[in-house]
């Protein structure tokens, strides 16, 4: 049987905490961004946050997270969502959202080139 990495355990909490700390206007019809939106955003990009963390959407679909960790796995897009497989099997839905023009994925703002 194999055991979780910190690595692992860490991405889990911070998904988690993520996931509990989205704002209400994510949420809101207003600010809803379609799925072909959301994939000509982030399809191919790499997205940086304030803080310098970068999130790879590959267009094959692979995903990196570069930060306070690394992850790897791949990524689907919904309207109003993209969803995060990674390749410790965990699994999450991040919101997008815009607001005031920036794109959000939950309650980080970022800019993808």
């Amino acid at each position: 049987m194999k055991h979780p990495s910190l690595a692992g355990l860490v991405s889990a909490a911070a998904m988690m905490l993520a996931g509990s700390v989205m704002g209400a206007q994510a949420r809101s019809p207003d600010s809803l961004v379609r799925a072909p939106e959301i994939t000509r955003t982030l399809k191919g990009k790499v997205c940086t946050s304030r803080v310098g963390a970068t999130f790879a959407f590959g267009q094959d679909g692979h995903y990196a997270y570069d930060g306070l960790w690394t992850d790897h796995g791949h990524y689907r897009i919904h309207d109003g969502t993209v969803t995060i497989m990674l390749d410790s099997g965990l699994e999450k839905s991040f919101a997008i959202s815009r607001r005031n023009g920036v794109l959000f994925m939950e309650d980080t703002a970022v800019s993808c080139a």
